[in-house]
């Protein structure tokens, strides 16, 4: 934080002073005689701009054309009703579906990170509804439902992110209390069965609150309070801003790439209000909150599909590492993985390489509980490369420790 502050008082200095033909010229200062009669004028400065020129000398070509093609909020906005959106145009037959079912906007946004992995092993689509959507819990329900069973003679994988890990789990029940047929399995990521033990369940009655004030008055009061409460879900800004190729950048210019990713990155947290408007919000939040309490009565010791949870060690909303644990004492094929000093929207940060943990933890070679007979020699599966690599840097200290050559 400190290194952030310095930098951005010394490119604001370096050109307000250095560089004045391009802020203007400085205007003289006013003879002031009666302070109190003096208006507060706004600061000339603002963050983003001072940014973009401090990145101008120092981002490659490159950088600022992947910077320009950085997918915004508004590129995943649908009209109409909800419905699947495809990443490419054309599905791989050969590989697997994976529908991935966003958090409480509903958009996909979130994803839009993972997709490049992702895509080498699926064929990836993601549910969106607009804003304007006030579709019912079942009728949500019912769409994901036929998405899958429209899906038939290859595998098909649900991604739920918190407001769609209860969805993800619900569609895994059935409404029969069986799964659809061809659904091989559901991957939780911080997932909202929590909800009604957090802070988010006491949302309503304010939402509630501000929409009773007048339409102009309760635009502003919800923009006020929204805009710091999604930023401060976002988690760590500097694993928002950062990407995965960053440590091949010279140390001097990780820092000014950095900041100039975040200026960019600010307009969207004030679209965010925007995309979900009180009414949609307080919608939502309602289908949530019946959603959570319909699976935590369902009967999910039950459920024989392969489950695998991520959880957050630093979520400010959930509590994703308890969550994950009742889960897992819940579910007979549950599997959990902790993702250390990740936030809420853990599938935005630079750590989280989503594609490479699934295939860590083996995600697509599980099978349903009592579906066959373990056959330890035809069910084997040779560890891949990535895998025997993992494994050879974890026992490295060991191995080390217990050599002839260290014993001698």
């Amino acid at each position: 934080v400190r290194e952030c502050v310095c930098m951005l008082a010394f490119t604001t200095a370096l050109h307000a002073f250095a560089t004045p033909s391009r802020l203007g010229p400085r205007p003289a200062a006013p003879c002031v005689q009666n302070v109190a009669a003096v208006p507060i004028q706004r600061c000339r400065f603002t963050v983003a701009p001072v940014l973009q020129l401090a990145s101008d000398s120092i981002l490659t070509a490159q950088m600022r054309r992947e910077m320009a093609s950085e997918p915004r909020l508004a590129d995943f906005a649908v009209t109409g009703g909800p419905q699947f959106v495809r990443h490419t145009a054309e599905d791989d037959p050969t590989k697997p579906l994976l529908l991935y079912l966003p958090g409480i906007e509903l958009s996909g946004y979130s994803l839009h990170r993972q997709l490049p992995g992702l895509a080498e092993d699926f064929c990836v689509r993601w549910l969106a509804v607009p804003p304007d959507d006030r579709s019912s819990f079942e009728a949500l329900r019912e769409a994901v439902t036929r998405e899958v069973e429209a899906e038939e003679g290859r595998p098909i994988y649900l991604l739920g992110e918190s407001f769609g890990g209860v969805f993800a789990l619900s569609v895994a029940q059935g409404a029969d209390g069986k799964p659809p047929s061809s659904l091989a399995g559901v991957a939780l990521v911080n997932p909202a069965t929590s909800i009604g033990r957090s802070w988010p369940a006491q949302l309503p009655r304010l939402l509630d609150a501000v929409a009773a004030l007048p339409p102009n008055l309760s635009d502003a009061a919800y923009f006020a309070l929204a805009t710091p409460i999604f930023a401060a879900i976002s988690g760590d800004p500097r694993q928002l801003g950062a990407r995965r190729g960053d440590e091949a950048l010279p140390p001097p210019l990780r820092l000014p790439v950095l900041l100039a990713r975040l200026a960019q990155q600010m307009p969207e947290m004030g679209a965010l209000p925007n995309a979900l408007p009180l009414p949609a919000l307080a919608h939502r939040l309602s289908l949530l909150l019946h959603a959570a309490a319909h699976v935590q009565e369902a009967p999910l010791e039950r459920l024989r599909l392969p489950v695998h949870v991520f959880a957050s060690s630093e979520d400010r909303v959930l509590p994703s590492t308890d969550e994950a644990r009742r889960l897992r004492r819940r579910l007979p094929n549950c599997r959990t993985s902790p993702l250390p000093g990740s936030g809420h929207v853990p599938l935005l940060e630079a750590r989280v390489d989503l594609a490479r943990r699934l295939r860590d933890v083996g995600f697509t070679r599980r099978t349903p509980l009592g579906s066959k007979p373990k056959d330890y020699v035809a069910d084997f599966a040779p560890p891949s490369a990535e895998e025997i690599l993992n494994a050879t840097q974890r026992l490295r200290s060991v191995r080390n420790l217990v050599s002839p050559v260290f014993l001698s």
